[in-house]
C-alpha cells in the first residue's frame, strides 16, 4: 500500500473508533424482545433475540410518509419498524444498533453481520431481518449516520461490537467470534459493504486484532462502489421490478462483472422491488438466501455451501429468481 492509502485507512480506522464512542451504547443488556407474528414462520431460528435498541411502529411524520412509500412503491406485506432515532425521532441519528441470541450454548461464539441500511433509512426499519438472523445465531450490528453510504459505518460497527465482546457489563461478554464476520448492506449500505470488504485486512486489525472479514452481501446497491477491489467473496441482490437500483445497470457492469478476484454472485429476485429488503422475513425472498450465504461463508454449513458451490448449486434454478449469475472464480470451487 502507499503511504497515502495507509494514512487514509488509519483515518478511517481513527474515525470509526471516535465515532463509537459517541454511538448509542452499546451494552447488550436489553431483554429479550417479543417474537412477532410474521416471524414464526421457517426463517426463525431456534434462539430468543434481544437488542439494544427499542422499535415499534411509525409513528412520526417522517415514518407515516415512509410506510406510505413502502407499500404503494413496494408492495411489502408488513408495516415498516421504526426507533426513536432521527428522522423517525429525535434520539442522536449516528450510533451502532445489536441483535443478538439470548439462549445459545455458553461455550458458542457467535458469527457476526455488520448490516448498513438504506441513505435516509433508521436502523428500526431492518428490525426484521436482524431479528431473523439474530434468531439463527448472529451477532447483528446496524450502524447508522442518516446518509448511510460509506466504508466507516461498517467499521464503526467491528469496532462497538469488540467493545461489547470486551466489555464485562455486556452479555456479549466473551460471547463474539470476530473471526466470523460478514459486511452487508442494503441499497446505500450495498455500497458502503462493497468499500469496507474492499479494505485490507490489516486496516480491520487496527481496529481489532482479532477481526477477520470472510464474505460481503450487498443488496440492492447504491453506485458508489466498484467490484474490482474486492477482497472477500460477495453476493450481489438484485430486484427484477427495482426502479431504484435497476438490476440491468451498475449493480451488474460495475460491481459485479468486474468483481474478478473473488468468488461474486448476482441474483435477481422475480417481483422485487426497492423496498422490498424492509419486509417480514416470509415476503422477502432475500431472506432465506442471505441467510443461506451467512451460513456458507461464516459458519461452513454444508447444506448452504450447495446453494452456491458445484455444478449443481441450488439457487441456479431457483423459480424465484428471474436469472442467477456467477462469476469464474466461484464456478472454480470445488464442491
Amino acid at each position: 500500500m502507499s503511504a497515502l492509502a495507509i494514512r487514509l485507512c488509519v483515518a478511517v480506522v481513527s474515525l470509526a473508533v471516535a465515532v463509537t464512542a459517541f454511538a448509542h451504547p452499546v451494552v447488550a443488556s436489553a431483554a429479550p424482545s417479543t417474537t412477532d407474528t410474521a416471524m414464526q414462520r421457517s426463517l426463525t431460528g431456534p434462539y430468543r433475540t434481544a437488542q439494544t435498541l427499542d422499535v415499534g411502529a411509525c409513528t412520526s411524520l417522517y415514518g407515516a410518509i415512509s410506510n406510505g412509500l413502502v407499500h404503494a412503491f413496494g408492495n411489502n406485506h408488513s408495516d415498516l419498524k421504526c426507533s426513536q432515532t432521527f428522522p423517525n425521532g429525535l434520539a442522536c441519528p449516528i450510533g451502532v444498533a445489536l441483535y443478538y441470541p439470548t439462549n445459545t450454548p455458553p461455550d458458542r461464539r457467535l458469527p457476526v453481520v455488520l448490516w448498513t441500511g438504506g441513505i435516509l433509512s433508521e436502523p428500526g426499519n431492518y428490525d426484521l431481518t436482524a431479528k431473523m438472523l439474530a434468531s439463527n445465531g448472529y451477532v447483528v450490528a446496524i450502524p447508522y449516520d442518516f446518509v448511510n453510504s460509506f466504508a466507516y459505518l461498517p467499521a464503526i460497527a467491528a469496532s462497538a461490537v469488540a467493545r461489547a465482546d470486551s466489555d464485562r457489563r455486556s452479555a456479549l461478554h466473551d460471547r463474539v467470534d470476530l473471526s466470523r464476520i460478514a459486511v452487508a448492506g442494503h441499497s446505500a449500505g450495498g455500497a458502503a459493504t462493497q468499500q469496507a470488504a474492499s479494505l485490507p485486512a490489516d486496516v480491520w486489525r487496527l481496529i481489532d486484532p482479532r477481526i477477520t472479514v470472510r464474505s460481503a452481501a450487498a443488496v440492492e446497491p447504491g453506485p458508489v462502489a466498484i467490484g474490482a477491489t474486492l477482497t472477500v467473496p460477495t453476493l450481489y441482490l438484485t430486484g427484477y421490478n427495482d426502479v431504484v437500483v435497476p438490476h440491468y445497470l451498475w449493480a451488474r457492469w460495475t460491481q459485479y462483472e468486474l468483481a474478478g478476484r473473488v468468488p461474486a454472485y448476482l441474483l435477481c429476485a422475480n417481483g422485487v422491488g426497492h423496498f422490498t429488503p424492509v419486509d417480514d422475513p416470509a415476503h422477502n425472498p432475500f431472506a432465506p438466501i442471505l441467510l443461506s450465504w451467512f451460513d456458507h461463508t461464516l459458519k461452513q454449513d454444508p447444506g448452504a455451501r450447495a446453494e452456491f458451490v458445484g455444478p449443481d448449486w441450488g439457487l441456479r434454478d431457483d423459480p424465484a429468481l428471474a436469472y442467477a449469475l456467477r462469476n469464474r472464480v466461484a464456478a472454480g470451487l470445488p464442491g
